[in-house]
C-alpha cells in the first residue's frame, strides 16, 4: 500500500498539544502575575496603616500608593526625555479618573522615581507643592519596602507586625521567603530613612519573637519533675544554666573578680555537656546552632580562665617558698598576664559581635518554648519518653563508659587518664541534671564523683602547666642565646618552678589508682547510685 501524498494538517492533536500547553501556560503565568501584584498591594495597604502615625496621610494617599504598587512594574512610555510628563499621560491612560488632578501629579512622581527616571533631589523641581513632595516621596518609600518584601516573588512573606523601638521602629516579616525577603526591604528602606522617617529594622517574626522575649533570672532549682518529658526536662536544664551563665556576664566583662568569669565559664560547660545527655529528645539538627554559640563562648572564656588558674597556681607555689625567691618568677607571670590580656580582649571582642547576642536571643526563645523542636513519639506505641523511663538509662550508660576503663589503668599514659576525666565528668554531670529526680542517695553520688574529678582536673593542669613552662624556658633560652652573654639573664626560679610542677603531675599519677579504688571502684559506690536511682 503507497504512503499517502497528502499534505500534513495543521491542525494535528500533536500541534493542537503544543498549542493548548502554551495556552495553559501563559494563563498560569498571568494568574500568578496577577495574584503577585494582589499581595503587594495587600502587604503595602498594611504598611501604610501601621506607618499612619508616622506619617499622617489620609486616604488619598493610601489610593496613590495601591495605584503605583499595580503601574510600578509597567514601563512608561515615551519616558526618555521628558520622563515626569511621560508618566503623568501614563497615569491618566491607566484608568487612573478616579484621582483628583493633584494626586495624579503625585502618582506620577512615584512612578518617576520608582523606575529610577528621575533621582530624589528632583523630584523637588516638579510641578508639585512642598506638601505634594513630602507626599510622593513617603508613598514611594513605602512602595520600596513593600517591592522588597516579594523581592523572592513568592508572593508569600507577609507583614506581621510594625512595632515602634526606642531606636525607631520593626517591621516584623514571616513567610517562607522571609529571610532574604527581609533583607531586600530592609536595603530598600534607606529612602524612608533619608527622608527624615525613624530607622527601620525588617525582621523576622522568629527574630523578633527572640528579641522581645526576657532572658531568665537565675534559679534556686532546675525544676524536674519525673514526669517530664526528657525533651522538657533537658529544656529546663538548660535554662537554669542558661540563667547562672547570664547571670555572671556582666561582672566576667568588667573583670574585676576572676571568679565570675570562672562561674560562668562553669555554666556553659554544664549547658554544653547537657546538649550530649539530651540531644535524642530533640529532633536532629535542632541544638546544632546552639551549640556552635556555645563553643565559641567556652573558647573564649577558657583562653583567660586558663591563664587565671596557671597564675593561681603560681602565687600558692610563691606562697611555699622564700621571699627573696619570689622576684625570679616575675617573668614568668607577666609573660602569662601578658597573654591573659591578649585573650581577655578577644574574649570581650566575642561577647560583644553581634553572632553572641544572636546566639543568645535565639537560645532564649528556644528555652522558652516548651514543645520547640521536641522529638514526637508514635502515640499508639508505647515508647520511653519520660525521666522515670530514661534517666536510670542514661546514668548507667555514663557509668558503663567510665567503667570500660578499668582494664588500661595500670600505668596509664597522662592522655588515657585526660579521657578518662572527661568521662567522669559526663557522669557527674548527668547525675546532677537528674538529681532532683533522684533519691538522697545522689548527693554521695555526686561528692565521690567530685573528688574523681578534681584528682583528675589537677592532674591534668599539671601536664598542661608543665608544658607551658617548658615552652616558656625553651623560647627564652632561644633569645637569650641572641644577646651578648653580659646581657644573659638567668630565669633559674622558673626551673624550680617547673620541676615542682612536674613533681606534682607524677605524684597524682602515683596515686591515682589509689583514689580508683578508694573512692569509685568499690561497691559502696554502687550501692549510692541503686539507691539514687531506684525511687525513679
Amino acid at each position: 500500500m503507497e504512503e499517502s501524498s497528502q499534505p500534513t494538517s495543521d491542525k494535528s492533536p500533536k500541534a493542537s498539544s503544543k498549542k493548548a500547553v502554551s495556552s495553559s501556560t501563559i494563563h498560569q503565568s498571568e494568574k500568578a502575575k496577577s495574584a503577585r501584584v494582589e499581595h503587594l498591594c495587600k502587604q503595602a495597604a498594611v504598611l501604610f496603616d501601621r506607618t499612619r502615625p508616622l506619617h499622617d496621610l489620609g486616604e488619598d494617599s493610601r489610593l496613590i500608593l495601591e495605584m503605583a504598587t499595580r503601574l510600578q512594574s509597567q514601563p512608561i512610555p515615551h519616558a526618555r526625555k521628558k520622563p515626569y510628563k511621560a508618566a503623568l499621560a501614563f497615569v491618566r491612560s491607566q484608568q487612573a479618573a478616579k484621582l483628583e488632578a493633584d494626586d495624579e501629579h503625585v502618582l506620577a512622581a512615584v512612578l518617576t522615581y520608582h523606575q529610577k527616571k528621575i533621582k530624589r533631589k528632583e523630584i523637588d523641581r516638579l510641578e508639585l507643592s512642598p506638601i505634594q513632595v513630602r507626599q510622593a516621596l513617603t508613598i514611594a518609600a513605602l512602595l520600596k519596602i513593600a517591592v522588597g518584601l516579594d523581592s523572592s516573588g513568592s508572593g508569600h512573606t507577609r507583614i506581621q507586625s510594625v512595632e515602634q523601638t526606642e531606636n525607631g521602629m520593626w517591621i516584623v516579616v514571616d513567610g517562607p521567603e522571609a529571610a532574604s525577603d527581609a533583607v531586600a526591604a530592609q536595603h530598600n528602606a534607606r529612602l524612608w530613612v533619608k527622608i527624615g522617617y525613624p530607622n527601620v529594622e525588617v525582621i523576622e517574626s522568629v527574630e523578633a519573637a527572640a528579641r522581645l522575649t526576657p532572658f531568665p533570672e537565675p534559679m534556686e532549682s532546675i525544676g524536674m519533675s519525673r514526669d517530664d518529658s526528657l525533651a522538657e526536662a533537658g529544656r529546663k536544664v538548660m535554662r537554669y544554666h542558661f540563667a547562672r551563665m547570664l547571670s555572671y556576664e556582666e561582672g566576667t566583662r568588667l573583670g574585676e573578680d576572676i571568679e565570675d568569669l570562672h562561674d560562668m565559664r562553669v555554666a556553659t560547660r554544664r549547658l554544653r555537656a547537657s546538649f550530649e545527655v539530651f540531644l535524642d529528645a530533640f529532633e536532629p539538627g535542632v541544638l546544632k546552632p546552639y551549640l556552635k554559640g556555645l563553643r565559641a563562648t567556652g573558647r573564649a572564656l577558657g583562653q583567660v580562665r586558663d591563664l587565671d588558674v596557671f597564675m593561681e597556681k603560681v602565687q600558692h607555689y610563691l606562697a611555699t617558698i622564700h621571699e627573696e625567691r619570689h622576684e625570679g618568677l616575675d617573668v614568668l607571670l607577666a609573660g602569662w598576664k601578658a597573654q591573659r590580656e591578649a585573650a581577655r580582649t578577644q574574649m570581650l571582642d566575642w561577647m560583644n559581635n553581634e553572632g553572641y547576642t544572636d546566639f543568645k536571643r535565639k537560645f532564649n526563645l528556644f528555652l522558652s518554648t516548651p514543645g520547640a523542636g521536641a522529638r514526637s513519639t508514635p502515640p499508639s506505641t508505647p515508647t520511653p519518653n519520660t525521666v522515670r523511663e530514661l534517666a536510670p538509662v542514661l546514668i548507667y550508660t555514663r557509668l558503663a563508659a567510665v567503667r570500660a576503663y578499668a582494664p588500661y589503668l595500670e600505668d596509664a599514659p597522662i592522655e588515657l587518664l585526660h579521657a578518662l576525666r572527661i568521662e567522669f565528668k559526663k557522669l557527674r554531670y548527668t547525675v546532677e541534671y537528674f538529681q532532683e529526680a533522684l533519691g538522697k542517695e545522689s548527693r554521695e553520688v555526686i561528692d565521690l564523683l567530685k573528688q574523681m574529678q578534681d584528682h583528675l582536673g589537677d592532674l591534668n593542669d599539671a601536664q598542661v602547666a608543665s608544658q607551658l613552662v617548658s615552652q616558656f624556658i625553651e623560647d627564652w633560652e632561644t633569645r637569650q642565646a641572641t644577646l651578648p652573654e653580659n646581657e644573659r639573664q638567668s630565669i633559674e626560679e622558673v626551673h624550680h618552678y617547673l620541676t615542682y610542677r612536674q613533681e606534682e603531675r607524677q605524684h597524682l599519677l602515683e596515686t591515682f589508682q589509689e583514689e580508683w579504688q578508694k573512692r569509685f571502684w568499690q561497691p559502696a559506690f554502687r550501692r549510692f547510685l541503686a539507691r539514687a536511682v531506684s525511687v525513679l
